[in-house]
Formats: structure tokens, sequence, C-alpha cells
């Protein structure tokens, strides 16, 4: 039955791509039917404010054949426009839900918060070192967040911020590129950070103890 929903989902595609195409035509020339409509005045015809309505109406009109250009791939390769609205709208939505310095912190919180509800005896020892171990780099102040728009990495620089030593301000001696991987400490992607998420699981259990 679902594959069947789906054949027929996929037989429409082609179809859904005309009809949108189609649409998006007529509203554009629409618009390019009011834009040629507009005539100036013979006092402004030389003038700067003609120049700078031509400019604007050329604009319109690259836009116009841009989209229209589009559309009409979509309508011919339904499939591979699929894919690339797919990557697209992924895209789109991890971007918004790539985690902040506050996501960190909140997710830290809770984690700490859950494991301090364990006797120190049932705790993880994977969990509750993980944990010590991010409270000792904010403590440092040397946790950092680079961002990539789609996803986060928690990576630790080698000073505070507001140290004003040689070492810390010296451009040379700042980390480098080549070696920057082994300083990430998490990933964030989604909305969360999934080293510290993994680190949690089973937090209230202490084989060694079993």
């Amino acid at each position: 039955m679902s594959l069947n929903s789906g054949a027929r989902g996929f037989r429409r595609a082609p179809s859904l791509f005309r009809n949108s195409y189609e649409q998006l035509k007529t509203r554009y020339d629409s618009i390019q039917a009011r834009l040629d409509a507009i005539t100036f005045p013979e006092r402004y015809k030389g003038t700067i404010l003609e120049k700078w309505a031509m400019y604007w109406k050329n604009l319109v009109i690259d836009y116009k054949e841009m989209v229209i250009d589009t559309g009409r791939t979509m309508r011919d390769r339904p499939v591979r426009s699929g894919v690339y609205v797919s990557l697209l709208a992924g895209s789109l939505y991890a971007g918004a839900r790539n985690p902040s310095d506050t996501d960190f912190y909140d997710q830290f919180r809770r984690a700490y918060n859950q494991l301090s509800l364990v006797h120190p005896t049932c705790q993880n020892p994977t969990a509750s070192q993980h944990l010590t171990l991010l409270e000792r780099y904010h403590n440092e102040g040397i946790l950092r967040r680079l961002s990539l728009g789609v996803v986060s990495f928690l990576w630790l620089d080698n000073y505070d911020k507001g140290l004003a030593i040689y070492k810390a301000v010296c451009p040379y001696l700042q980390p480098r590129y080549l070696t920057f991987h082994e300083r990430i400490i998490d990933v964030g992607f989604l909305g969360k950070f999934w080293v510290l998420e993994k680190k949690m699981v089973d937090y209230d259990i202490n084989e060694e103890n079993l």
C-alpha cells in the first residue's frame, strides 16, 4: 500500500513542478507587463530619474529570467531538483538548529544536575570524568565554540581570553589549523552536543560495582 502511494507521489512530482513553473511564469509575466506599461513624461527623459528607473526595471527582468530558467530546469529534471531542494531544506533546518554556547551550557547543567542526584559510588566514571574536565576547562576560560553555520565545534584554546601575557597574544603562538582537530572535544549538530550526549549514556550505572 505504501509502495503504491510512493509511486503515485513520484509520478506526480513532474506535474507539481510543471504547475508551479506555470504559475510562477504567469506571475512574472504580469509584473513584466506592468513594468512595460510605465512611461516617463518627456521632461524626465534622459535624466537621472529615468536612468534609475531603467536600472531597477532591468534588474527585475534579470531576476525574472533567472527564476524562470530555474523553474524550467526543475520542471524538466524533477528528480535532481527534488534532491537539491531537499539538501537546501536540510541545510536551512540544520542552520536553524545549530547549537550555540548557551545551548551547550544548558545541556552541561542538565547533565551535571542529573549526575549530582546519583550517589558517587553509582556514577558512571566516564560521565563523571567528562563533566569534571568540562568544568575545569570552563573555569580556566579555554572553552571555545567555532560555528560553521550548520555545525559547531567545541574546542580548547591555550589561554583565557582575558589573559594578556606574551604567549597568549602573540599571533605566532596561536593554535595552528593543521592541529586544530586535536583540540576539538565536542560537535554540536541539530540542537545538541553529541559527545556530551554520548558520555551521559547510562550515567547512573557504575559497571565496577556490578
